[in-house]
């Protein structure tokens, strides 16, 4: 589903809820994997999603800080293990006698690099073009190539036996997407040789085709840091998204000598403390160890040698490619096929039996998921089923890859315990199912005989260490360079000591463990975001409200939890409606040890967004009544401890303060679901643009422009732009504010049934809320009442009106017509525009043009006395608000 970063993550994450679990820390919080930031629909859906994913905001979406740790602890759970007959110590000898490594008075160094990068800086501040000086840093770490293939060849390993990678340095050739191209591109990177395209005329590579991606500076500034630090997981999650069979990614980063290691999956990005890679200080300066130090390792090289070593000859598996994926084409410009495996645990005659079913992809439906670095990575794809060698086209399915919480229950076993509930009557059965979805395959992904999951493979178990770092992803600017320390070394000096303490201070935005998951489902479905009927759109909503009374009241009881509107599917086929995602769905009989904000952000609850009951009032204990007996002497003795309390009379026990009485936990109940399909609605009204039938139709291409911006005044664009998605706008609206009501009462004449329909809606679902929780019935599964008929008999009887009317919904334009003044009527759209004069033209026009353009504006207002009432006086403004409205005057 679509998401967008209206909020930063340092927002989101301060109102999140940590969840309690064995795996908490002191020194973090743990999150539930539906943040807000994380999942918010894009308010203008017509734009590209990665046109919002700029370095900075990958950045963001990752928290003010993450975990560093030690290069040990790399290689030990996250780096690939060494081959045999792989030594670390006995290939930096054989670099030594191959003349690669030289011995200087103080250690030993690449010979690659006589002097540290920043040196070179100096002829960079003879020519501070931006061209030259990355020319100049180019330059320098191309020499790293000369490095990385001299290790290579000194590995020991027989020369019949390939790498795995190769290294390459093309910071000028960007990398390739499956359909398009995109602009950036690391500055170095090793490639999977075996998974190479055909090569385009240019030579360049796909993204998909890097295996670990790097980013160089030639100082360690914290500008350089920083810049680093935003390209880097910019680099990872393009990675990311561009590969579906990318589990994790590694990656390194240089500023200057100092050098980091990254690795990034769906629950955590983790980086290494900082060491040298060019220069390996001796342990040892006295003479009489001088043979003792020349064997004993020189720790800094030893690190950076058995970085590219460990993925030299790893497998793919070990740097993060999903095994059970095959690629069965790959057209240049054309997104891949892939043959997938879904493992399918069966159980027959009391026995678990396992079987392998391998699923061919015809067409990618949905990657919105994949484009975030963490979270669940969710694509989706249209299928067909692959026995041995012969694809079955005669039964279509959807496959669904997703990372999943690892100790949650798995959406296929939900929909199959809901499906199959007693209790229902025939009637009820036959409709739930018709909204529910049908598995074909599902299960857990399989890498060997391991389950894939970001802590039971990807990390090898290991937790990450209690006293592990923080390394902050927002660095203060400076334009002093260190040289010779790391930017982020505690014993560094000044660089690091004026914000030290806000790094501790920091907190880790951090999921729970996840595993990959996989399932195939009958139906072929598009989400209702994609939906262009109005009519379409209520009468699926009209099912849904049906669907989920069946589900809340009926058998055990079920809560969805996640309504939104990529989350209720139209069947392509039958065109029936069904709901999707179930993977949060819990039952209202069954307490969870965790009760975590779960949703999308858009359409959750007001109460589940703020995580506690807001409506509703509760008696308050009254205050004791004043003793008629009170004994000083005794009163003094008890409280100095000489008499015991209970030795008093009744009235004069311990006096406690009077307080109200204690509120009931907060939990999901049904009356959250209805108020996100409520919310569904709204979205529709609100943050779509609509248009008749009759005005498409039109001759007058202009008039159809002008009727269907009617209902898009600035004044509506920002407040959807507040309603979807700022929780205190949302808080006032359900709190029974005017202003909702205001711009409900304010859509075009054909939408009047509608906006006054959901403002009666909203009222019911007030009313409801405040007699449930001011009578203490919140976990009651007939908490509903007859809010089930009301819903459904509005959304009913609107989809009857709007069939007949045929209003089509398309996304919010991203910007409004200009316009004169605050309205446009037709005879004025048909009215030719001149052709703006560019921006050349005006610079050699200089002021006469600028005279010109004033007068022409005067002559304007004064021919049309009402754009002169409706156009405001010209004054500085503040604000986004202010700036909409100044642009659409």
């Amino acid at each position: 589903m679509g998401k967008n970063d209206f909020l930063s993550s340092t927002h989101a994450s301060s109102n999140l809820n940590a969840r309690s679990s064995g795996h908490s820390r002191s020194f973090e919080q743990l999150f539930d994997d539906t943040p807000v930031a994380s999942k918010l629909l894009p308010l203008y859906t017509e734009t590209g999603w990665m046109a919002h994913k700029s370095p900075n905001v990958v950045r963001d979406d990752l928290g003010p800080c993450i975990q560093e740790l030690s290069y040990d602890f790399f290689k030990k759970n996250i780096l690939p293990p060494l081959r045999k007959k792989v030594n670390v110590k006995g290939t930096i000898s054989r670099l030594k006698n191959a003349g690669f490594i030289k011995d200087t008075n103080d250690g030993s160094r690449w010979t690659a690099f006589p002097d540290d990068p920043y040196k070179e800086n100096k002829a960079v501040e003879h020519d501070s073009t931006k061209a030259f000086a990355k020319a100049v840093e180019n330059e320098v770490f191309a020499k790293l190539a000369t490095v990385v293939n001299a290790i290579f060849d000194s590995s020991g390993t027989p020369k019949r036996r390939g790498s795995t990678v190769v290294y390459e340095s093309l910071p000028d050739s960007i990398p390739l997407c499956c359909i398009g191209e995109k602009h950036g591109s690391p500055d170095g990177y090793l490639l999977f040789k075996n998974r190479f395209l055909p090569d385009r005329e240019d030579g360049r590579r796909y993204w998909r085709d890097i295996a670990t991606p790097a980013e160089f500076k030639l100082q360690d500034t914290r500008d350089d840091l920083q810049y680093d630090v935003n390209k880097i997981c910019w680099s990872m999650s393009r990675i990311m998204q561009e590969d579906p069979r990318r589990r994790f990614v590694l990656a390194f980063t240089i500023e200057n000598t100092q050098m980091r290691v990254w690795m990034a999956n769906r629950t955590e990005v983790l980086v290494s403390q900082p060491f040298n890679f060019i220069k390996a200080s001796r342990l040892f300066h006295s003479r009489l160890f001088y043979l003792l130090t020349c064997l004993y390792p020189l720790q800094d090289h030893e690190k950076f040698v058995h970085f590219f070593l460990s993925q030299a000859y790893a497998h793919e598996h070990e740097l993060g490619i999903d095994t059970t994926m095959t690629k069965v084409s790959a057209e240049p410009g054309k997104v891949p096929m892939y043959d997938i495996i879904v493992r399918v645990v069966q159980k027959v005659g009391g026995r678990k039996k396992v079987q392998n079913q391998t699923f061919r992809t015809e067409k990618l439906i949905s990657d919105d998921g994949a484009k975030d670095l963490r979270g669940k990575g969710t694509r989706v794809w249209k299928v067909h089923r692959v026995v041995g060698k012969v694809v079955d086209f005669s039964k279509p399915g959807v496959l669904k890859d997703a990372w999943v919480d690892e100790d949650g229950e798995r959406e296929g076993d939900i929909l199959e315990e809901i499906r199959n509930q007693k209790g229902l009557s025939e009637i009820s059965e036959k409709f739930l199912k018709s909204v529910l979805l049908t598995p074909i395959a599902r299960g857990d992904v399989y890498i060997g005989n391991t389950r894939d999951g970001t802590r039971t493979l990807i990390t090898r178990g290991a937790e990450v260490p209690e006293d592990a770092t923080k390394f902050p992803l927002h660095i203060p600017p400076t334009h002093q360079p260190s040289h010779s320390k790391s930017t982020l070394d505690v014993n560094g000096g000044d660089n690091i000591s004026e914000y030290y303490d806000m790094i501790q201070a920091g907190k880790i935005v951090r999921y729970f463990s996840k595993s990959h998951y996989r399932i195939v489902i009958e139906e072929e479905c598009k989400p209702l975001s994609n939906v262009e009927s109005l009519h379409t759109v209520f009468r699926a909503l009209h099912q849904v409200t049906i669907g989920l009374m069946i589900m809340h009241r009926r058998g055990t009881g079920w809560v969805h939890r996640d309504i939104s509107v990529g989350n209720i599917l139209i069947d392509l086929n039958g065109g029936g409606t069904k709901l999707s995602d179930l993977e949060y769905a819990r039952r209202l009989d069954v307490s969870t040890p965790r009760e975590t904000r779960t949703g999308t952000a858009n359409f959750m609850s007001v109460e589940v967004d703020n995580q506690c009951y807001l409506y509703g009032c509760r008696p308050v204990t009254p205050e004791p009544e004043e003793p008629t007996d009170f004994n000083m002497d005794r009163y003094i003795e008890a409280v100095l401890g000489l008499a015991k309390w209970e030795d008093l009379a009744p009235s004069r026990k311990k006096p406690s303060a009077p307080r109200p009485a204690p509120r009931p936990v907060f939990r999901y109940n049904p009356m959250h679901d209805l108020e996100s399909v409520w919310w569904v609605a709204v979205y529709f009204v609100v943050n779509k643009q609509t248009s008749l039938a009759a005005t498409r139709s039109s001759s007058n291409d202009s008039a159809f422009v002008a009727d269907s911006h009617v209902n898009l005044t600035v004044d509506q664009r920002i407040y959807a732009s507040s309603l979807f998605y700022d929780p205190s706008e949302r808080l006032i609206a359900m709190s029974g504010s005017d202003t909702l009501d205001r711009h409900l009462r304010s859509l075009p004449s054909y939408l009047s049934e509608v906006g006054e329909a959901l403002i009666t809606l909203r009222k019911s679902l007030r009313g409801r809320y405040n007699y449930i929780e001011s009578s203490d019935r919140e976990d009651d599964q007939m908490v509903c009442g007859v809010l089930y008929e009301v819903f459904a008999d509005a959304f009913s009887t609107l989809a009857a009106s709007l069939k007949r009317e045929d209003i089509t919904v398309t996304p919010l334009c991203s910007r409004p017509p200009k316009q004169d003044g605050l309205r446009i009527d037709a005879a004025r759209a048909s009215t030719p525009v001149a052709p703006k004069t560019s921006n050349t033209k005006r610079k050699l026009e200089g002021k006469a043009d600028t005279r010109t353009r004033s007068k022409r504006q005067k002559t304007h207002v004064e021919a049309d006395p009402q754009a002169k009432a409706t156009v405001p006086k010209s004054k500085k403004t503040k604000g986004r608000a202010r700036n909409l409205k100044k642009k659409g005057n």
